[in-house]
């Protein structure tokens, strides 16, 4: 995610990025974090989706991806999780964008 004052927070990123179906959204944001969203493990891709694709309850997710229901805690760790790694593959993806990459400063 960016560090830039400007940009969104995470949480509003995503639920822009799931009303891409819905109605009015920003398609230009929403095309970042579908092609950060890929890059992803399977099981942060599910959760992402299913979260904010398609507004699933707690008690689906957590039955489709084999989370404990105790405690209750577990389920937002796995989605804290989900959205740390599409944090960093956003990151990467804006280094990229940018020109410059963290392996550029090895010589």
């Amino acid at each position: 995610m960016s560090r830039d004052p400007a940009s969104p927070p995470l949480h509003r990123r995503l639920e822009n990025w799931g009303n891409a179906s819905r109605g009015a959204y920003d398609p230009v944001d929403a095309a970042r974090i579908t092609k950060a969203w890929q890059t992803l493990h399977p099981r942060h891709r599910d959760m992402l989706r299913m979260v904010y694709l398609w507004h699933a309850s707690h008690e689906i997710i957590c039955r489709r991806l084999r989370i404990p229901r105790r405690p209750a805690q577990r389920f937002e760790l796995e989605l804290s999780a989900a959205r740390t790694a599409l944090a960093r593959a956003l990151e990467s993806g804006n280094q990229d964008r940018d020109g410059s990459h963290p392996s550029d400063d090895r010589q």
